[in-house]
């Protein structure tokens, strides 16, 4: 079979697996036609930048706005990153896990047996929007609201132009601005709150980075727990074996999230930009030329993993690269895990088995984010 040296096409959606192997094995670094952008996807390359700030930038690898922390680079990124750091501790994920329970709960309860079932429509979505629109203040009623302008920016909002992409950007930065007098005037026990009301060294956050900071905080409290639980929920219609061996040892909950993160990685990969003249396997990258970092790749490198291409929940714990890795780490992160690990216990008790339904089900039209739009399923009791 002859190498694909392709990134931005739709059988890279479909399946990009493959191509990794190919390119890990072969061409450890390519340039991309179509975007310019030199693609890295070997374990120990990736997990080198993702980690080198100094060498690979974050600076202006925003896709369609330059949100806070994504975009930044220290000084100030380490300055942004205090703020939210306080908004995940350890102690508010305990405190917001029986809330987080109870609203997984609901939505598991009302779940049809026996027949077809869009997971996506019904729990995958639902589940993370609610929560984080809780936890940022923001009155449920706007949950639709708050996906349609989350895959906007991310963008899988399917069918959208680029023009009506922009138009839901600016409704949802329109909205977020018109929050920030409201939660300085009256502030609550909320994310919208904290960050409003932050101060840098005495000074307060500029009105656009308190704009920013809320979406980065709705994007990172959403979709990732969305592609999570659907990407796993993928794998187990198909491996009952596992579903029996989950009911059976609920401690085996946590580590079949983290070999979904590794075998099908939410996000798939960022972007940084090289501050400085670097050779990388022969190949001069040039100060200011931008390079794709492919997570999704590094979780299957062979040189790190056994078997890589399985999905195995007895695997020893390795070092998968799915939330990045260093100052950017994703903010997002233990949210997920704990969305991930409540949806899968409500499923787990209600359920004797899922498998296939025969309704619709369709792929995340996206190369950054890995996941489904729609996913039909049938739990049987």
């Amino acid at each position: 079979m002859t190498d694909v040296l392709t990134f931005f096409d739709d059988a890279q959606i479909r399946d990009p697996y493959p191509r990794y192997t190919q390119w890990r094995q072969r061409h450890p670094i390519w340039r991309d036609d179509f975007s310019g952008r030199w693609v890295l996807s070997r374990h120990e390359d990736v997990f080198e930048i993702l980690k080198d700030h100094q060498r690979f930038s974050s600076a202006g690898m925003g896709a369609a706005l330059a949100l806070p922390l994504l975009t930044d680079d220290p000084p100030r990124h380490t300055q942004l990153r205090a703020i939210v750091n306080k908004a995940f501790t350890t102690a508010m994920l305990k405190s917001v896990e029986p809330e987080v329970t109870k609203i997984a709960d609901d939505l598991v309860e009302a779940l049809p047996m026996s027949c077809d079932v869009d997971i996506v429509a019904h729990l995958t979505t639902p589940l993370p929007v609610t929560v984080i629109s809780r936890m940022m203040g923001i009155p449920e009623a706007r949950k639709a609201d708050f996906k349609r302008w989350s895959d906007a920016l991310t963008g899988t909002l399917a069918g959208a132009s680029p023009e009506a992409r922009k138009a839901e950007m600016l409704e949802m930065a329109e909205f977020f601005r018109q929050l920030i007098p409201q939660r300085r005037a009256a502030p609550t026990n909320d994310l919208v709150s904290a960050v409003a009301n932050a101060q840098v060294d005495g000074v307060g956050l500029s009105e656009w980075e308190i704009v920013g900071f809320s979406i980065l905080l709705l994007i990172a409290g959403n979709e990732t727990t969305t592609n999570l639980l659907g990407n796993l929920l993928n794998v187990l219609a198909d491996r009952p074996d596992l579903w029996r061996r989950l009911r059976e040892d609920p401690e085996l909950i946590e580590p079949a999230i983290e070999e979904l993160l590794r075998y099908d990685s939410p996000v798939q990969f960022v972007m940084r930009s090289a501050t400085q003249d670097i050779t990388l396997h022969g190949q001069r990258v040039a100060a200011g030329d931008n390079v794709i970092v492919v997570m999704g790749s590094a979780n299957r490198d062979a040189a790190l993993f056994d078997a890589p291409d399985e999905y195995l929940i007895d695997r020893p714990r390795g070092r998968h690269l799915s939330f990045g890795y260093g100052i950017h780490f994703c903010i997002g992160a233990p949210l997920a895990r704990l969305e991930a690990r409540v949806a899968m216990r409500a499923l787990l008790a209600r359920a004797d088995g899922i498998g296939r339904g025969v309704g619709h089900t369709q792929r995340v039209a996206s190369h950054l984010l890995r996941g489904f739009e729609a996913l039909s399923l049938q739990l049987h009791n």
